[in-house]
């Protein structure tokens, strides 16, 4: 009898865990936060590449200087 019980309790705490899992993948979903991080991420990369671009292109300008000014 006690080992039913206690395999009761298992199967219980078990059968909520999932029921919470499901819970709250469903409010994440809802939310639609997982899509407003991808644009997100994708406006970072695109920023951080600008940047980039900007600096290689200011470096350059630089460099020229350097050299026409030796």
């Amino acid at each position: 009898m006690e080992l039913f019980g206690v395999l009761l309790i298992i199967f219980v705490s078990i059968f909520a865990f999932l029921i919470i899992a499901f819970v709250i993948r469903y409010a994440i979903d809802s939310s639609q936060t997982s899509r407003r991080l991808d644009v997100l991420i994708k406006e970072v990369r695109y920023l951080r590449a600008e940047v980039k671009r900007q600096n290689q292109d200011n470096s350059d300008d630089n460099n020229h200087f350097i050299d026409k000014k030796v």
